[in-house]
């Protein structure tokens, strides 16, 4: 019986922690970046970003107009915003390691390592959808209604 309630007290604890999460930790926008050699190309360097895909695509849906206002990002009708994990920080750039460096910086530490936590492309705006990558998964969201729906990529 003892180990039947430590087992639901477990259980709920969990759930408290994880359903609270974005309360203790909330995602902070580290650095922003803006591509010289991509156009419309923008990325977003966090930390304690939400851990699933859900959240992901909710933290953007609810911070674009802040990212609009701050920061102009998207700057264009056709976008593609990238958002990084900024793991160690920024390194420099190694031929022996797989980073992603940023030109518009001038010291020698402008790389990161490359840990994609979400892309948000928006590339034919005359399809009124936006479409979100979140590791293999791939969501499309219908500019119209607001649906989102799960696809295979």
């Amino acid at each position: 019986m003892k180990k039947t309630w430590l087992i639901y007290i477990s259980i709920a604890l969990a759930v408290i922690i994880y359903s609270s999460w974005d309360h203790i930790y909330p995602v902070k926008i580290i650095d922003v970046h803006r591509s010289t050699d991509r156009l419309g190309y923008n990325d977003i360097i966090v930390d304690h970003f939400p851990l699933t895909d859900r959240g992901r695509i909710n933290w953007w849906l609810s911070q674009r107009d802040m990212l609009k206002e701050k920061y102009n990002i998207p700057s264009g009708q056709r976008f593609v915003l990238m958002v990084w994990d900024v793991g160690d920080g920024y390194l420099q750039d190694s031929p022996h390691e797989d980073y992603f460096c940023f030109p518009d910086m001038t010291s020698e530490k402008n790389c990161i390592e490359k840990i994609s936590l979400l892309e948000v492309a928006f590339r034919f705006p005359e399809s009124n959808k936006i479409r979100f990558y979140v590791g293999d998964n791939m969501y499309i969201m219908n500019t119209k209604d607001g649906s989102i729906t799960k696809e295979r990529y």
